[in-house]
């Protein structure tokens, strides 16, 4: 990390910037990820997953009302994304949005989550109110003991970057880079931390019809 950390401090134009944002959001560190993602932004404006970096570390600062501009405009550009759709609502709910954009966004995300069940919950409410639900932190294997080895480190704009730091905005940036098989390795490392399944199964469809 120190090393990313160090490389993003003398290059704000890497395209690696999301993964050290994404580390330092799931690190709890929120004004050091919303920090990233606005310069990296400011050199790389079309980045979705900042976009989305950026909204969940707005929420995690208490900033609802730009966690909800900036996860709409992730679904402005990628209608599909999962956790954007699915999340959206719930923070248009603290904030008190009209009963209709709420119908809205709980139809959209169930239309994107088919299984989804606080969209179901909500939408079959006779009085249109979501069933609270505590969310449940699930926690995961990282032993480096049961993670497949990779031969080397990915080099990446002539930096080393370790496949232990392996998450799914680390695939998209290699995706980016047209390094394909590289991020094919990353889903591996994934699939064996016990992350989702079907997004790895997606991820890994897209990426072989590239190929």
């Amino acid at each position: 990390l120190t090393e990313l950390e160090l490389y993003f401090a003398n290059h704000f134009d890497t395209v690696l910037f999301p993964v050290l944002a994404d580390i330092y959001q799931s690190k709890g560190e929120y004004d050091r990820a919303k920090r990233v993602c606005e310069i990296g932004l400011e050199h790389h404006p079309h980045c979705i997953d900042a976009y989305y970096i950026l909204s969940q570390a707005e929420m995690g600062l208490g900033n609802l009302s730009l966690a909800e501009k900036w996860m709409k405009k992730v679904l402005s550009h990628y209608p599909s994304h999962k956790s954007s759709a699915t999340r959206l609502p719930m923070v248009q709910e603290q904030l008190e949005r009209s009963v209709a954009t709420l119908n809205s966004s709980w139809k959209r995300a169930l239309v994107v989550d088919p299984n989804n069940q606080f969209a179901k919950d909500y939408l079959t409410s006779k009085k249109n109110k979501i069933t609270k639900k505590k969310n449940t932190v699930v926690n995961k294997s990282s032993s480096n003991k049961s993670l497949k080895k990779i031969k080397k480190d990915l080099n990446i704009e002539n930096i080393t970057i370790s496949p232990r730091l392996a998450t799914f905005t680390l695939v998209s940036v290699l995706k980016g880079q047209g390094l394909y098989y590289q991020a094919l390795d990353i889903l591996d490392i994934l699939a064996q931390k016990g992350e989702d399944k079907k997004q790895i199964a997606k991820e890994r469809k897209l990426i072989k019809a590239e190929l």
